[in-house]
């Protein structure tokens, strides 16, 4: 049975509530809550549940949801997000319970996101933020802004071990905690070992409409199909986007091909294609932002779990999060 979110208010709570001043933190919250329609999330994340009546009601979806959200965006652990949720008022105020509300374990956010990971919803709740920011016309379709950043994984590559080593119990527990999705990958004097972020950003207002998550060693240009959204009016992305289909394809259907060129063998940038490419790359370094908000504001430099999977739910989280913000500030400007 699906547990249904109650908002409670103490006398505490009632009390805290009299103060004029509030932290930035709680006035953010506060932002995100308002802006997003829970109740659809809710809908797309209901089937994860079987229709029962019998046993104890869930955790709330709307809870968990929020859950993760405060999770990713003040980067914390399992253990320190029970902790902040008994702590801080803000968090209280976000996910709508009381100073007497019992703060689940955080084993029960742990369940909750493993089901999500596995139901095959992800895409959907992805999809359902950004049309709510598609419903308030905050996307422009004026280009596509395309790029991939590199994330290191939580486990060291794997070492190849001799066949004296191989039968021991001591290496089986060691090898069931090795990341096996993650691979290798040369970016030019250093070799990262981990894992590939793909997004499209939307020209003008930055909203991430499409994300991908693959191993470190898929190159760019597989994901480039996937990533382009059909709707918009220009393609921007840097020399490893190059392709000579995909600029028929972006002429046949009157798209600006935005992408840098790149110089071959014996056949090296002329001065005019020198001039064109400083001039798409004024335009397609807004790409960057949202890979150096993750990666200095949430500490994204490492990633949290060990196989795709979880490490896939994990940026399509910080992908929804940077889309909330964006949403929040732009709405506040019109």
């Amino acid at each position: 049975m699906v547990g249904q979110l109650k908002p409670q208010v103490s006398l505490l709570d009632s009390a805290f509530n009299r103060r004029k001043k509030r932290s930035r933190s709680d006035s953010l919250l506060q932002k995100i809550d308002q802006f997003v329609d829970w109740q659809k999330l809710e809908e797309i994340c209901r089937p994860m549940y079987k229709p029962s009546r019998r046993g104890r009601p869930t955790v709330p979806i709307q809870f968990s949801l929020k859950c993760l959200i405060l999770q990713y965006l003040y980067n914390l652990s399992d253990p320190a997000l029970e902790d902040s949720l008994v702590d801080r008022l803000s968090f209280q105020r976000f996910l709508g319970i009381s100073f007497e509300t019992d703060i689940p374990d955080f084993t029960t956010i742990w369940r909750f996101r493993e089901r999500l990971s596995k139901s095959g919803l992800l895409d959907k709740v992805f999809d359902a933020v950004v049309n709510q920011l598609e419903q308030r016309h905050i996307i422009l379709r004026r280009g596509t802004l395309i790029d991939a950043t590199l994330v290191q994984a939580a486990r060291r590559p794997e070492k190849q071990e001799g066949p004296e080593a191989g039968g021991s119990s001591g290496s089986r527990q060691e090898s069931s905690q090795k990341d096996r999705d993650a691979s290798s990958i040369r970016q030019g004097n250093k070799f990262c070992f981990g894992y590939k972020g793909h997004i499209a950003v939307d020209q003008g207002s930055g909203i991430i409409r499409k994300r991908s998550f693959t191993s470190a060693c898929v190159h760019d240009s597989q994901q480039t199909d996937d990533l382009i959204c059909g709707d918009e009016q220009a393609v921007f992305a840097d020399k490893a986007y190059t392709s000579d289909q995909l600029k028929r394809r972006c002429r046949q259907d009157g798209v600006y091909y935005g992408i840098l060129d790149k110089g071959r063998k014996n056949r090296p940038l002329s001065q005019k294609q020198k001039k064109s490419n400083k001039c798409k790359s004024r335009i397609r370094n807004a790409v960057e932002r949202p890979f150096a908000w993750f990666k200095r504001m949430l500490g994204y430099r490492l990633v949290r779990y060990v196989n795709l999977r979880r490490n896939a739910l994990q940026f399509t989280f910080l992908c929804i999060i940077h889309n909330l913000r964006r949403g929040v500030c732009l709405s506040t400007k019109t």
